[in-house]
């Protein structure tokens, strides 16, 4: 099998470090770029397979730009990103596969299918909120995550969904969807113990994403 050739844009954050960490441990990955803040790196280098980004949302928005009209597959793990910068990205999908993932962990995954099913059979009587945690330095709020929590609910039936942040301590993440009935309430929760479980959902996800068409 040959090896996927990744470029990773914010190789020295928390979980950039991880992500150079498992794919050096697999042999069926090979970091062929490490970008920290110098994207002309990117363009100057031999062509990759994928373009994994975990930076910041200005950083997302110059690669972006940058990567119009290219066929590179990219896949999009900041959040936080403006209006703008998601239109470019929808632009780029014309020519290349693009996948924004706000949260990469397969436990995320799993509960975004939860959500349908307890959406679809708690009707109007039960009231849903969502509250999530991160810790202190994590700058967006709500997180990604939670709106895409929020997004699926809606998705499955137009409600109002309450949303809570909170910022404190060195928590990685940690989101709970409550709904609260007069005589019961239902919970679904999520907590990441370690960055490791975003770093091994985007080598999953990239692995399927360098097969998938434009779009």
């Amino acid at each position: 099998m040959n090896k996927i050739n990744i470029a990773l844009v914010g190789a020295t954050g928390r979980v950039g470090k991880c992500i150079l960490e498992l794919a050096q441990s697999r042999g069926e990955f090979h970091i062929a770029e490490s970008i920290a803040r110098d994207l002309t790196m990117l363009w100057g280098a031999a062509p990759v397979d994928a373009v994994i980004d975990f930076s910041h949302a200005e950083m997302t928005a110059q690669l972006a730009k940058g990567s119009l009209g290219k066929t590179t597959p990219l896949l999009i793990c900041t959040t936080g990103l403006a209006d703008a910068t998601n239109e470019m990205l929808r632009e780029c999908s014309t020519t290349c596969p693009v996948m924004v993932a706000p949260n990469t962990s397969i436990g995320i995954f799993v509960l975004q299918k939860m959500l349908n099913v307890a959406t679809a059979m708690l009707d109007g009587a039960f009231d849903i909120d969502i509250i999530e945690t991160h810790h202190r330095k994590k700058v967006d709020a709500p997180s990604g995550t939670a709106l895409s929590l929020q997004q699926t609910i809606q998705s499955v039936r137009p409600t109002h969904v309450g949303m809570h942040s909170v910022r404190a301590g060195d928590v990685i993440a940690e989101h709970v969807v409550s709904f609260r009935g007069d005589h019961e309430v239902l919970k679904l929760t999520h907590s990441a113990h370690s960055r490791h479980v975003f770093a091994d959902g985007a080598l999953r996800l990239v692995t399927w994403l360098v097969r998938q068409n434009r779009g």
